[in-house]
């Protein structure tokens, strides 16, 4: 149910509450689970509608996050410009704030061909996705290595992050018997697709290449992130607003024992 909750979440980020809402919609989910419950009522989508959302909507968090929610698009023009739209947003309580004309993944996301011009060239490229797939492992890294980025050593003493321990080997308690929540609606939409950012943006490597071209997906290791999703760069035919992954609710995002 926290789980749930955190991944509901819309916190306001002029007054980081990003917390605070995480435990209030893990409250409030859990209140609603209980009155059906007690009312002996099935865990329908429209049920839950009429209890948990119902709940959130009265609530301080649907405030807050409706203040907080223009409050970023400057930054889309540049820092100065988002800084002073977040400082608009917050002295206003959102009633005012600067407009970034926002583009959606899919047109801000250029393919590695066009980004990498005149630096790779597109054989090499092809050439290491190849390599990249046959070894199961995303392309991001192959190719900074090719331009001249520099490795970082790991010397074991560090502090180790979550996503540290999940690139060691480490899982995500993720209960068995649940479906994946991570789901790509259309196979051939990935087949097609050049950037597979679903796979470089995941931190945990939990998407990595699979067969045929489309992603595949580690449900132990996913930390629940949304990187994938807000990333996307396949739109649905027909639909544009909407990208070819599909972000459900689901078990998991707790740290393991074995980690």
């Amino acid at each position: 149910m926290r789980g749930w909750g955190k991944a509901a979440a819309a916190p306001n980020v002029l007054t980081g509450s990003g917390v605070d809402e995480a435990w209030a919609t893990g409250a409030q989910l859990a209140e609603a689970v209980m009155e059906l419950l007690k009312a002996k009522k099935p865990f329908t989508k429209q049920n839950l509608e009429d209890t948990y959302i119902l709940r959130r909507r009265a609530s301080w968090v649907d405030k807050e996050s409706l203040i907080a929610e223009k409050s970023r698009d400057g930054f889309q023009k540049g820092v100065v410009r988002g800084m002073l739209g977040m400082a608009l947003a917050g002295l206003t309580n959102g009633r005012f704030s600067l407009a970034g004309d926002p583009l959606p993944p899919w047109r801000r996301i250029p393919d590695l061909e066009q980004y990498y011009q005149g630096r790779v060239s597109p054989g090499e490229i092809a050439r290491l996705r190849e390599e990249s797939r046959a070894r199961g492992l995303s392309l991001h890294g192959a190719l900074m290595d090719k331009v001249g980025w520099p490795a970082i050593p790991f010397d074991g003493q560090l502090l180790v992050s979550h996503q540290d321990a999940l690139l060691m080997g480490g899982k995500v308690q993720a209960p068995p018997g649940y479906a994946d929540h991570v789901e790509f609606l259309y196979p051939e939409l990935c087949e097609q697709c050049g950037t597979k950012i679903c796979i470089e943006a995941c931190s945990g490597q939990a998407i990595a290449p699979g067969e045929g071209g489309v992603p595949a997906f580690d449900r132990e290791k996913c930390i629940h992130c949304g990187a994938c999703f807000w990333n996307c760069a396949s739109s649905l035919p027909g639909n544009p607003e909407r990208m070819n992954i599909a972000f459900r609710a689901g078990t998991g995002g707790l740290h393991s024992a074995e980690n």
